[in-house]
């Protein structure tokens, strides 16, 4: 089996006392495509923001082609809406 493309566990992420994502597990497959649905303020954009790498990760891991983005090596660009 093919390892995933992104892999996100246990992320959570708060802006002051206002929690965007709290304990997220995700896995996306290779050769998948997927979409993030949902009304504002539920942290679509916050998830995007710590895949691409743009914002740093508080709590948990975020693995993007087995690299880790806390490591600051990868910088990817978010473009919101």
């Amino acid at each position: 089996m093919t390892a995933p493309v992104v892999t996100l566990t246990g992320v959570s992420q708060r802006y002051g006392a206002t929690v965007a994502l709290e304990d997220i597990d995700l896995e996306v497959p290779a050769a998948r495509m997927v979409g993030l649905i949902g009304p504002d303020g539920v942290g679509k954009s916050s998830l995007m923001a710590l895949v691409a790498g743009a914002r740093a990760v508080q709590q948990g891991q975020v693995l993007v082609l087995g690299g880790n983005m806390a490591d600051g090596r990868h910088r990817d660009a978010v473009c919101p809406r």
